[in-house]
């Protein structure tokens, strides 16, 4: 066991991911995720559309890769990420992951050729850490997934365990969206979900806010 990777991926790491929500808030705002039923069904859809065939196949595609297709990798994502908002959101993430790494593990970062984006720099420091590719990714799937059921416990009358559940109720998609994304070529990064895009977009006009996306 990696006990690096597991420290990587922790909620409480300083990268700062989770002040983002991916379109949840605005989602509960406006009523359309109530419940955890509207959560789970949230949750399978990220990992199926959107965020699941963009995000984590990037993690696969970055580990141990070099420079040329790493640079190459954050210029797919920025195009991929068609929300303002979420694109800089996920750089911002990968500046704090890559500030935090050298202070904590120099060496390994220093070995690290540039990246920018959360996916791409998760993909590489884990590598550069001794992660598996196939750890790799599913701790990153699992970050996301435990830290959208936590986000959800912030936005609406959630507890806790009910959370959890809906988190667990989606162990096949997350399967499903690792597997995926270790067989993966940057020709299948993509995603088409319109609905949390128009979400995504109107977030910086809540009345109130939580989360910054």
């Amino acid at each position: 066991m990696n006990l690096r990777l597991l420290q990587l991926c922790d909620s409480a790491f300083p990268a700062g991911a989770y002040a983002f929500s991916d379109g949840l808030e605005t989602l509960t705002t406006r009523g359309e995720v109530g419940g955890a039923a509207d959560l789970t069904a949230f949750l399978r859809g990220q990992l199926a559309h959107g965020w699941g065939v963009q995000d984590a196949p990037a993690c696969a595609l970055a580990w141990r890769a070099g420079a040329g297709a790493l640079r190459d990798l954050d210029a797919l994502l920025d195009d991929l990420k068609l929300v303002e908002g979420p694109r800089r959101a996920s750089v911002r993430v990968g500046a704090n992951l890559r500030r935090a790494a050298r202070t904590l593990w120099p060496a390994e970062e220093g070995t690290l050729c540039p990246t920018r984006h959360h996916a791409t720099t998760f993909g590489a420091l884990a590598g550069a850490l001794g992660a598996t590719r196939e750890a790799a990714v599913t701790a990153y799937v699992s970050a996301w997934l435990l830290g959208r059921a936590t986000s959800a416990t912030r936005l609406m009358r959630l507890g806790g365990l009910e959370a959890q559940a809906c988190a667990a109720a989606c162990e096949a998609g997350a399967l499903a969206c690792v597997e995926a994304a270790l067989l993966a070529t940057p020709e299948d990064l993509g995603g088409f979900s319109p609905l949390l895009d128009v979400a995504a977009a109107e977030q910086a006009g809540l009345e109130s806010r939580l989360f910054q996306t």
